[in-house]
């Protein structure tokens, strides 16, 4: 999910194929795992072989398929404010016609069904560099409504505006772009970087400080937005040769209820595959139709299935679902149990279901809040991660099909992959250790009992004396969601651990809907104002990143930034911060000089530990065999692999 995903990056990086996330880019879901020692348990590494060729005759448009996800639907249906990993599964289906997209192997293209030849690239004297699109004719959202340039245009500066920042949105689209911060801060009308030169015509200027960029060309991408529909026919983007702006009447006061009505609205302009027909706020239901006016992705590739219904389904019941026809596709499994049940029932029902499977970009995590109770030191931090066996928790949870990681990446990246030797090396692997977890909350000062006294091992908790002379218990906070099979396993693996009472921790757990959890993970005060009072030291989620690794919003320390909640820890260490920032100002060509940079970012990130990692899956996706032709992997959403898929009864 995420209010500022994903692991939100720059929300232009979203728009295709993105996280948190969040979602991470990121996407933040209800948690997992996985394990470190063992290499992951092989499989095909891709898909359970099928009566399906490669080499098939154009199918027919037609069928339906229910997808069942655990993560339930909140509704809210873009990745600006607060939308977890099923909302964004959605958004991905109703949304596209990007100037860039993602191949299924993580490449970045130029979209030749949306832009009529290539961007004109200009490197200008200030060392800031303008990409210059033109959009052929003949586009349109699911309406029927034309796309122009203003719609690209349009996206960059909605989600840019001060209008958006100010009712806890993440205004960062144009992040990147000349001019940007005096911009989304309000302080100018106008927003240099964004160009509008004529009806099919605009352009994008890179500030020289983010020149050069490894992942420039997904930088200067934008998917289409009706503005009226976020506001109204009276709301208009301007340019008179010095940058676009709004009119004067787009305002805080004027649109505040209307843009929140948007959020959730039904129905709404599509530029993807699929529009969204209809939702069930009660049995949190999506049912999604096919986009008549779709032209295709990059490689003019249409969908062929007539209808998806994406709904809610449990942990425990999800397989069943599967076998007796209640759901169609199961994604991303990941737990052990899951996925061994899986397997038996692919080979006892023997063509009647299948599955692909494929290494997790991105991982399962221990996430903790970094400003405020004992979780902002990091020796509190450390001494967590030695009393929890990583490595048998994973194994646990996963039955082997994955694998602990050190750090904020996953097994299908391939920066982590070639430079995984390397980092084994130099990384704490935090092996489970008491007199280790003792050592660093002694070296952090967690010496003294209730009273002020030197604290005695296994004698109530431990306490830590404040500049102020106040004494702080080492008690955490952890909230945790509901029927949520990571949180049962941490329950039993850390919480219930009888070590953590012999070093003097205790953790109290509070169980919640996933939502919710998600309102104090953002600090959401829009839903209401109870979310913005810090309360929970700590949080099992995951994160999965998009073929775009950039952390530097995750991590920052701009004190703007940092307010709206990009950097989801609220970690603010100077050090970390630079090197998410250098991590990326790396020339695209130069693969050596960015894994160093990766490397060196992972260091100090291991080091601080603002979360726990806890595993990187080797994910697996059951299916009924009538759907044909699905090849799915982590670095494309789950509307990628479906666009090529079909129906057959």
């Amino acid at each position: 999910m995420t209010k500022k995903l994903l692991a939100l990056l720059i929300v232009m990086v979203m728009l295709f194929s993105l996280a948190a996330c969040g979602g991470s880019g990121g996407s933040t879901e209800p948690s997992e795992t996985g394990d470190e020692s063992e290499e992951p348990s092989q499989t095909d590494n891709g898909e359970e072989p099928t009566d399906e060729t490669d080499e098939v005759s154009e199918p027919k448009v037609g069928g339906q398929i229910t997808i069942g996800n655990t993560t339930e639907l909140s509704g809210d249906w873009v990745p600006y404010f607060q939308n977890n990993a099923a909302d964004y599964d959605i958004y991905n289906f109703i949304t596209g016609y990007s100037l860039v997209e993602a191949t299924h192997e993580g490449e970045f293209v130029i979209n030749k069904t949306v832009v009529a030849k290539d961007p004109e690239v200009t490197v200008n004297e200030d060392g800031s560099k303008t990409y210059t699109w033109t959009i052929k004719d003949g586009l349109t959202y699911s309406d029927g409504t034309p796309i122009t340039a203003k719609d690209y245009v349009a996206t960059i500066m909605l989600w840019s505006s001060s209008v958006i920042g100010e009712m806890g949105g993440a205004n960062t689209a144009g992040q990147y772009f000349v001019g940007w911060n005096d911009f989304r801060s309000g302080e100018s009308k106008v927003f240099p970087g964004v160009r509008l030169i004529d009806e099919k015509t605009f352009a994008f200027t890179i500030d020289a400080e983010y020149v050069p960029y490894f992942f420039e060309l997904a930088l200067v991408s934008s998917s289409p937005t009706k503005l009226s529909f976020w506001t109204d026919e009276t709301v208009d983007i301007k340019d008179d040769g010095e940058g676009c702006y709004f009119t004067d009447n787009f305002t805080l006061e004027a649109y505040k209820d209307r843009i929140n009505e948007a959020r959730r609205a039904i129905p709404r302009p599509s530029t993807g595959p699929y529009v969204l027909d209809s939702y069930d706020e009660a049995s949190k239901t999506a049912v999604l139709k096919i986009n008549d006016k779709f032209l295709g992705n990059y490689e003019g590739q249409k969908p062929h299935i007539e209808t998806i219904i994406y709904k809610k389904v449990t942990t425990e019941t999800a397989l069943d679902e599967l076998k007796t026809g209640g759901v169609d596709l199961l994604t991303a499994m990941s737990a052990g149990s899951e996925i061994q049940a899986g397997l038996d029932l692919v080979e006892s029902e023997e063509g009647k279901f299948a599955y692909v499977s494929y290494p997790r970009s991105g991982y399962g995590k221990l996430h903790f809040v970094c400003d405020f109770g004992p979780t902002q030191f990091p020796e509190v931090r450390q001494a967590i991660a030695y009393l929890l066996d990583r490595n048998d928790f994973a194994k646990t949870y996963t039955g082997g099909f994955g694998s602990v990681v050190n750090g904020p990446y996953g097994e299908a990246m391939w920066f982590y992959v070639e430079t995984k030797d390397e980092l084994n090396q130099k990384l704490n692997q935090y092996p489970y250790s008491v007199e280790k977890a003792i050592e660093v909350l002694e070296q952090g000062g967690w010496i003294y009992d209730e009273n002020g006294n030197p604290y005695e091992e296994g004698k109530g908790v431990r306490h830590k004396k404040l500049e102020d002379g106040t004494l702080m218990p080492l008690v955490l906070e952890w909230a945790a969601s509901e029927n949520n099979p990571v949180s049962e396993l941490l329950v039993v693996k850390l919480k219930e651990n009888p070590d953590l009472e012999k070093v003097g921790i205790k953790i109290n757990q509070t169980v919640m809907t996933f939502t919710e959890l998600l309102n104090y993970l953002y600090r959401d005060t829009t839903q209401d104002p109870k979310y913005g009072e810090p309360t929970y030291n700590m949080f099992n989620l995951g994160t999965g990143f998009t073929p775009v690794y950039d952390l530097s919003n995750a991590y920052t320390i701009d004190p703007d930034l940092y307010e709206q909640g990009t950097n989801e820890n609220y970690i603010k260490d100077e050090q970390l911060a630079k090197l998410a920032q250098e991590m990326v100002k790396v020339d695209p060509k130069d693969r050596e000089l960015f894994k160093q940079k990766f490397v060196q970012f992972i260091e100090r990130w291991n080091e601080l530990l603002p979360d726990i990692p806890l595993y990187s899956n080797i994910y697996h996706d059951f299916f009924n065999a009538k759907l044909k032709n699905y090849h799915n992997n982590d670095l494309i959403q789950v509307v990628d692999a479906l666009l090529y898929a079909y129906v057959e009864e």
